[in-house]
């Protein structure tokens, strides 16, 4: 029975293990994608994991083509996402150095955060330009092509495109995977199956399973539970099983950082940094509007939001961290209101949280990164606020040290 229905069962550990030994490695095109996402560090260490196994590389040719021709929007989204940025942090200290009146922050604190602001504006800057530079030298493109030279499959021809979305069509209808999700879209609807035909062809002709690394975490790829991945879908696995005799397994890149860092040196803030982005909203291309979307709640909950209107009505910042309906949304930014729960009940600054402000967060790729600088200045204590003669003893102390 077992030899019949193969793909409906899990494979063993020696089974994925044989698959990563002799098998072939393709990456879908969103993974391709957020390597212009990850910082310098996290993407050279991914392009370096992925070279090693070079010698086992293959990429559909439909996922070539996609990210050929859509990485200049990704590109130039970055860029949209620091200038947003920048304007961001520059409204912040315009409020708080330059409008806000306020007899709790003095004059030593206030240049603390005009130095820490300075600081930021320069890394986003630096960062903004480095993808500027890409449009006319992209460096990120030049590694990728040299990875993956003489790694790409050949096309279908028109014929056989038109027959697989014609087989799509039907497939779609009965939810069969893999694109089915897709069925709502105007333009490359059938992309996930073409690449899937792909990649079946691939095995068939090289007599061998493979491993595809995706960024895709929707249902016509995965079996979930509660949330959770299990598996591939079974369907993929028969579907294979009886057309080549072979097996698949499907891996997000954080897994597969994992993976290579049981034979190799991964550093787990390179596999966190990927695990993150996808987590907290990895962004997906959409072909149709040529713009790069985030699937983040908080973004999608901070854009834009109603519950926000009357934020300037609210006088400190731990009023509203404290309020249930905006702690449950802001998740994974606990540190934020650890912060604003010690430091804002001393220190009105209602001002700085306005609907406007709130509305270009959802831009702010290293909201994180502000909000420690900002811990830093204030340092909030959980006894209350220390006066600027504290600060001071403590700088004293922390320059001996």
């Amino acid at each position: 029975m077992k030899n019949k229905f193969k793909g409906y069962h899990i494979l063993t550990e020696g089974e994925i293990q044989n698959i990563w030994k002799d098998g072939f490695i393709s990456l879908d095109t969103n993974v391709l994608f957020n390597i212009y996402r990850y910082s310098d560090e996290t993407r050279r260490e991914l392009l370096k994991v992925i070279s090693k196994y070079s010698t086992q590389l293959w990429l559909s040719n439909h996922s070539a083509f996609e990210f050929h021709k859509n990485r200049i929007s990704v590109i130039t989204d970055q860029i949209e996402i620091y200038d947003n940025t920048i304007k961001t942090v520059k409204k912040l200290e315009n409020d708080i150095a330059k409008n806000l009146k306020t007899p709790h922050l003095s004059k030593s604190i206030l240049k603390q955060f005009e130095k820490t602001i300075k600081a930021i504006l320069r890394d986003f800057d630096k960062k903004k330009r480095f993808y500027e530079g890409l449009l006319k030298n992209d460096t990120i493109l030049n590694s990728i092509s040299s990875i993956f030279n003489n790694k790409v499959g050949d096309a279908f021809t028109g014929d056989e495109l038109t027959k697989i979305e014609k087989e799509g069509e039907e497939r779609y209808k009965k939810k069969i995977p893999p694109g089915f999700k897709d069925d709502i879209k105007n333009q490359n609807k059938y992309g996930d199956l073409i690449i899937w035909k792909e990649l079946i062809k691939k095995a068939k002709f090289e007599n061998k399973s493979f491993i595809f690394i995706i960024d895709d975490l929707k249902e016509d790829w995965w079996i979930k539970f509660q949330g959770k991945i299990i598996s591939p879908r079974q369907e993929l696995s028969q579907e294979l099983y009886i057309e080549t005799q072979k097996q698949f397994y499907l891996y997000t890149p954080d897994r597969f950082l994992e993976f290579a860092g049981k034979s190799g040196n991964v550093k787990q803030q390179t596999i966190n940094e990927v695990r993150e982005i996808r987590l907290e909203g990895s962004p997906f291309f959409n072909p149709e509007s040529n713009s790069i979307y985030s699937t983040s709640s908080l973004t999608n909950f901070l854009n834009g939001n109603k519950k926000f209107d009357n934020l300037q009505q609210i006088n400190t910042f731990g009023e509203i961290i404290k309020k249930d309906e905006l702690i449950n949304n802001l998740g994974g930014l606990k540190n934020i209101a650890d912060f604003t729960s010690k430091w804002g009940e001393a220190n009105p600054i209602s001002d700085i949280i306005k609907k406007s402000q709130f509305n270009y967060l959802g831009a702010i790729q290293k909201m994180a990164e502000l909000n420690n600088s900002l811990n830093s200045i204030f340092r909030p204590l959980s006894n209350g606020y220390q006066s600027e003669e504290e600060i001071k003893k403590q700088n004293n102390k922390e320059s001996e040290n």
